[in-house]
């Protein structure tokens, strides 16, 4: 439509604005601002529910950045250097260690208190987390020299926290994954061979006790993971070692634990799977950002598009309402 369409038509709506009788030009004025108020109330809760699911999206994406190996790896201790890991122990004195399981997104600090509470909702670096922090049962010694020494962490989505452990029940990937390593605060660190994934409950108390003493109930032990587990694997196991357990949910059965198990030893084995963008920082920055869930760009998406409108509508509306203006005064002057 060009101009000249655009002005003949505004003429015939002058035209018939200035036939209308003083009670009907009241009562369209009315209608016209019933119309604006109820179409700039929908465009406020359309924005308002899209901020609030943007919102949900985002602080759903924090919790998992907080509960990312990615947020730790700065400070992972190497064999090389460990001063990184001496910084994250000064900013938070329950720092007792570091697990890695190679191959996966294991890869933590690992923290112990005074309960097996606190860490269920607190990140290592004193935030607040759903995802919590991976953490040491308090009743086993901190250098975990107990002969079970049992490490919790909850099951998140991304394979991030312990969210990998459950993968260890397929027989290609238990087979393809046998290694780690855990570090010690002062210590050496220690190898860890993994033999054994058992899925159980969380009120079985016979897996679930650390720090066995007796020799009975250190060969009970032995033999009852050897009977229940899932995969496994041959391994020399006697009451004189130490073991570790890795505790994490599995929701296919009620209050259910999946828990794999491994043999700590003085050989650590070499990562057979290094990171290819180790050392790459852009890398890691796409990383992120190709992380952010598809819905929250479209949500993102939605929002500008609509304060655009809203804009657009806004100048639309006051563009039009001084063109009735000025007609209305100027049939009045010709009245």
């Amino acid at each position: 439509m060009n101009s000249y369409q655009n002005n003949d038509k505004r003429k015939i709506d002058t035209d018939r604005y200035a036939e209308l009788s003083t009670v009907q030009k009241k009562k369209l004025k009315l209608i016209r601002f019933i119309a604006a108020v109820v179409d700039y109330s929908i465009l406020a809760i359309s924005l308002l529910l899209l901020v609030l699911g943007w919102y949900a999206l985002y602080d759903t994406h924090k919790v998992n950045e907080l509960a990312d190996s990615e947020q730790y790896v700065q400070y992972k201790p190497s064999f090389e250097n460990k001063i990184p890991y001496e910084k994250l122990r000064k900013m938070n004195q329950d720092v007792i260690g570091w697990i890695d399981v190679y191959g996966t997104k294991i890869d933590y600090p690992v923290v112990q208190t005074t309960d097996n509470s606190r860490y269920l909702d607190e990140a290592v670096t004193g935030e607040y987390s759903g995802a919590g922090s991976i953490f040491l049962d308090y009743r086993n010694n901190k250098d975990f020299s107990d002969f079970n020494s049992i490490i919790y962490g909850h099951h998140m989505e991304e394979s991030m926290m312990f969210g990998d452990v459950s993968k260890f029940s397929k027989k290609d990937f238990f087979d393809e994954h046998a290694y780690g390593v855990l570090h010690r605060n002062g210590k050496k660190s220690l190898g860890i061979e993994f033999f054994a994934i058992i899925k159980t409950e969380g009120t079985d108390a016979k897996i679930l006790t650390p720090a066995l003493i007796d020799e009975y109930s250190k060969r009970d032990i032995i033999d009852y993971i050897k009977e229940i587990s899932i995969q496994s694997r041959p391994m020399d196991i006697t009451e004189s070692d130490s073991i570790v357990l890795l505790n994490t949910c599995t929701f296919t059965i009620t209050n259910g634990r999946y828990i794999l198990i491994g043999k700590l030893t003085d050989k650590v084995q070499k990562d057979p799977f290094p990171d290819p963008n180790e050392n790459n920082v852009n890398a890691k920055w796409i990383k992120k950002v190709i992380r952010l869930p598809l819905l929250m760009w479209l949500i993102l998406l939605l929002l500008i598009l609509l304060l655009i409108y809203c804009l657009y509508e806004m100048r639309r509306r006051k563009q039009k309402r001084k063109i009735w203006e000025k007609d209305e005064c100027e049939s009045r002057e010709n009245a």
